[in-house]
C-alpha cells in the first residue's frame, strides 16, 4: 500500500488537570478532570511508535503538563531515544522552588510558554488566580532557562490589553511574540465560542495595535493566522509575508500532524475532543497500522469534509494555498459566505 498520509509532528495530552482557568481554554470544556491523565506506559508505548514513524519531536500538552506526575520520567525517555519534546506551559509550578530545581536536572528541549495576564488583576479576572508573583517567576525562570519567546492567544479580554501584554512578555525576557487567535471549540456537539473576538473587528484591533507591538518587539512579532488572509488589506499581508512575520494553514489542512488524548485516542483538532478518529490499542498498535488507519477512505473523507471550501468565494483564490479559508472551526459559528470577501490583489 503507498501512504499519501505520513505525518511529521505529533502532540500529546498528558492531562487535563490544570492551575488556571482560563476562560478562552479549549481544555475548560474537557472539565480539567484531574484523573484524565496518560498512563507512563501508554506515553512510552506512543513516543516509541512516533519514533519508528520517523517523528523526531513531539509536543506535550495538557490541561498543564508540569502537573502531570510522570513528566520527568519521560523526559528521561525521550532523552535516552533522542527525541526532542516542548511542553506547552503557563509557566506557572516554574515559579515553585523545588519543582524548578528538579525540573532543570530533566527539562524538555524546548518550552511553549502562553502569557495569560501582565498584572495580578487581570490574572485573577481572566484565569481564576491569585497568584500572579509565583507566575511571573516562573515565566522569567523559563525564559532565561530556554531562551525563547511567547505565545499570546488573542481573545475578548485582550482586545484593549494585547499592548500591555506585549511589554509584559518582552521584559519579561521573552524574546519573541507569537499571537494566535481564539478559535471555537465543542462540547456535546455545540460550538462554543464565547470568547472569539468578531473576525472584522478583530482586523480593526490588530491594525490600531501593529506599529507599537512591532516596536515593543523589535520586529520580533508573529502572527500564527487562522482567519481568512483576505480579511486583511493585501498590502498588509504581503508585508507580514516579506518580514516573516506570519504563519497560516494549520496541521489539519495540511494533514501533517497527529494528537493523542490521554487515553490514546486520535484526535483531529484540539478543539474537537469529542470527536475521535481512533484509538491506540484498537484500530491500530504499530506504526503500519497506525498508517494503514490514517489512509483508510473513511478518515480522508472525513478530513475532506473539515477541509472543505468554507465559500465559493475561495474557489478561484489566488493565495488559498496560504490560506486554507482560516480555521475550519469557525465557520460553525459565522457565516463564511458574510464573512469572507474574497480576495483583492
Amino acid at each position: 500500500m503507498v501512504h499519501q498520509v505520513k505525518p511529521s509532528g505529533a502532540w500529546l495530552t498528558i492531562n487535563r488537570a490544570c492551575n488556571l482557568r482560563c476562560k478562552w481554554c479549549y481544555a475548560e470544556e474537557t472539565g480539567y478532570q484531574p484523573k484524565a491523565m496518560m498512563s507512563l506506559e501508554l506515553a512510552k508505548n506512543l513516543v516509541n511508535l512516533l519514533k519508528d514513524l520517523g517523528i523526531s519531536h513531539t509536543q506535550l500538552i495538557g490541561g498543564e503538563p508540569t502537573l502531570w506526575p510522570n513528566l520527568l520520567e519521560l523526559n528521561r525517555l525521550t532523552n535516552q531515544l533522542g527525541m526532542k519534546t516542548t511542553i506547552v506551559t503557563n509557566a506557572l509550578r516554574f515559579g515553585e522552588d523545588a519543582f524548578w530545581e528538579e525540573y532543570k536536572q530533566n527539562p524538555n528541549s524546548s518550552v511553549g510558554i502562553s502569557v495569560k495576564a501582565s498584572d495580578s488583576l487581570d490574572l485573577l479576572k481572566m484565569a481564576g488566580s491569585k497568584h500572579f508573583s509565583r507566575l511571573s517567576l516562573g515565566l522569567k525562570r523559563a525564559l532565561e532557562f530556554f531562551q525563547c519567546g511567547v505565545g499570546l492567544t488573542y481573545n475578548t479580554f485582550y482586545t484593549e490589553k494585547l499592548k500591555d501584554l506585549a511589554r509584559f512578555a518582552i521584559d519579561s525576557g521573552a524574546k519573541s511574540i507569537k499571537i494566535d487567535f481564539c478559535s471555537t471549540v465543542f462540547e456535546s456537539g455545540k460550538a462554543v465560542s464565547d470568547y472569539m473576538v468578531e473576525p472584522r473587528e478583530l482586523v480593526t484591533n490588530i491594525m490600531r495595535d501593529y506599529d507599537t507591538l512591532v516596536e515593543i518587539t523589535g520586529g520580533k512579532l508573529v502572527f500564527e493566522m487562522n482567519m481568512p488572509l483576505c480579511l486583511w488589506p493585501s498590502e498588509f499581508i504581503q508585508h507580514l509575508i516579506k518580514q516573516n512575520r506570519i504563519t497560516s494553514v494549520c496541521h489539519v489542512q495540511k494533514r501533517q500532524g497527529i494528537i493523542f488524548d490521554t487515553d490514546g485516542r486520535v484526535l483531529i483538532c484540539n478543539g474537537l475532543f469529542d470527536y475521535p478518529l481512533g484509538k491506540y490499542g484498537e484500530e491500530f498498535d504499530s506504526t503500519s497500522s497506525l498508517l494503514n488507519f490514517l489512509n483508510q477512505q473513511e478518515i480522508g473523507e472525513y478530513y475532506a469534509q473539515i477541509n472543505s471550501l468554507p465559500s465559493m468565494k475561495c474557489q478561484s483564490c489566488q493565495i488559498y494555498s496560504q490560506c486554507g479559508g482560516g480555521c475550519p472551526l469557525k465557520w460553525a459559528v459565522y457565516d463564511p459566505d458574510k464573512i469572507i470577501p474574497g480576495y483583492q490583489s
